[in-house]
């Protein structure tokens, strides 16, 4: 089952890893301009928090119930359809000058339109 108070608690602290290593790595790399595969690593070094995050909603969403799974499966479906038909979009866009779009870009619109599905699903389904 699960136990919403502990979830967004094991979250936040997944979230405040990342941006803790996130800074860290920045601030790192503007005093020592390191090279090579240790600059690689340190740039990678916030995806321990991003994964961490992403292990505390996936065991989130294995204890939920029927209806909340349903909730949460067709709302990552209209996430990714919106994100696809978005960037897609996006790329025609370009040639008609519109800027390059960043990765951070996508995950942006993906988590965004996520919640947005999950509140107006859960609404749907009161």
């Amino acid at each position: 089952m699960l136990k919403p108070r502990r979830y967004f608690v094991q979250l936040g602290a997944a979230m405040s890893l990342y941006a803790g290593l996130l800074i860290a790595s920045n601030r790192i790399d503007d005093a020592f301009h390191p090279e090579g595969a240790v600059r690689i690593a340190l740039a990678l070094s916030p995806m321990i928090g991003a994964v961490a995050a992403a292990w505390v909603i996936l065991r989130a969403i294995l204890r939920m119930d029927e209806m909340q799974r349903r909730i949460q499966l067709e709302a990552i479906a209209f996430s990714f359809l919106g994100t696809a038909l978005i960037t897609f979009g996006w790329g025609f866009a370009q040639e008609a000058g519109l800027p390059g779009l960043h990765a951070f870009g996508v995950w942006a619109i993906m988590g965004s339109l996520w919640g947005l599905g999950v509140g107006i699903l859960t609404l749907r389904y009161r």
